[in-house]
């Protein structure tokens, strides 16, 4: 029995993601001269794997020879916020407070993977990625029809708005792809409230964002000392941020607790971190006690407390 684009739908809601679109293995043009764009001038900052084997981002056929479709796949994992940060606490991202979501995606791939090569019952091949791939996963997903790109950046759903996790799959099944205008998800038309709300100005113009600037990737990825300039204007955040999708339009009006209970607070690190309590950490084994199995591990120890340090500051100005 051949696998059908209506099977694999259901599989993967079955699989436990939220959404499922599908489409073809095409280059994209336009996407392409805009990531190049983005590269040349440096937005990408110290992310030189980024910019590095940059074709393969451009041709799924080179991480996948006889790729015949893209499975895109979203899982919603938004939870409101408290009025106000308490004093001495640091306020960690949204999707960071649970679980680690690679882990957690990986463990749905893996069911959904498991689905379709039982029903499918022919040779076939299979790569997939979360976020660390060498894919363009937002124009593909705006082209299997989840959603469209909005002026922050972000990928943005009828069903969820921007609070979602992008995963993909390359398989050498045909599939019927999905039509982009199938579903309307909206437009941003004049409103500019995300680049204007943005404390570093990182929003350079629609849909392009400098990296040198945005506080996720500094807080996250630089691994070097931040500038004052631009510390100061954190706030209370210490990994990440979500101010831009805080003032979409969008997401004011879609958002809905997700029912993955793995990004539950009490599964990992909760809304808020202790600033004193990291600051205080004696060493690495103190630090993985507090964040294993959660995305803070990802800035390590030193930038962790870096970024502590900075909230701290900016809480006693």
């Amino acid at each position: 029995m051949k696998l059908t684009s209506t099977k694999l739908k259901e599989f993967a809601q079955i699989a436990g993601f939220d959404l499922c679109g599908i489409t073809t293995p095409d280059r994209l043009p336009e996407s392409e001269a805009k990531f190049t764009k983005w590269i040349d001038k440096s937005y990408h900052a110290d992310m030189d794997w980024i910019a590095k084997n940059r074709s393969r981002r451009f041709d799924p056929k080179e991480l996948l020879g006889n790729v015949k479709s893209v499975i895109i796949l979203g899982i919603n994992y938004y939870q409101p916020n408290s009025e106000s940060v308490p004093k001495g606490k640091g306020l960690v991202s949204r999707y960071a407070r649970g679980k680690d979501y690679h882990k957690i995606i990986k463990k749905k791939t893996e069911n959904l993977l498991y689905r379709i090569d039982k029903e499918n019952q022919e040779d076939c091949e299979h790569k997939w990625w979360v976020d660390y791939g060498p894919f363009l996963e937002r124009p593909y997903a705006e082209k299997a029809g989840l959603g469209y790109i909005g002026k922050n950046g972000m990928l943005i759903t009828k069903q969820f708005g921007s609070w979602i996790f992008i995963s993909e799959i390359l398989t050498t099944i045909e599939l019927a792809p999905d039509q982009p205008t199938d579903l309307e998800h909206g437009k941003c038309t004049t409103c500019t409230l995300c680049i204007d709300a943005c404390p570093t100005d990182a929003i350079v113009k629609p849909r392009l964002v400098d990296s040198n600037k945005c506080i996720s990737y500094l807080t996250i990825e630089r691994p070097k000392t931040i500038p004052d300039e631009l510390a100061s204007k954190f706030g209370a955040m210490v990994f990440g941020c979500d101010i831009c999708q805080d003032v979409c339009p969008h997401n004011l009006s879609r958002q809905r607790p997700t029912t993955h209970k793995e990004f539950d607070y009490a599964n990992g690190v909760g809304e808020f971190l202790d600033l004193q309590e990291v600051l205080n950490l004696k060493d690495r084994e103190a630090f993985l006690k507090l964040t294993a199995g959660t995305p803070l591990t990802r800035p390590k120890e030193d930038g962790l407390k870096r970024n502590c340090k900075i909230a701290l500051n900016n809480e006693q100005d």
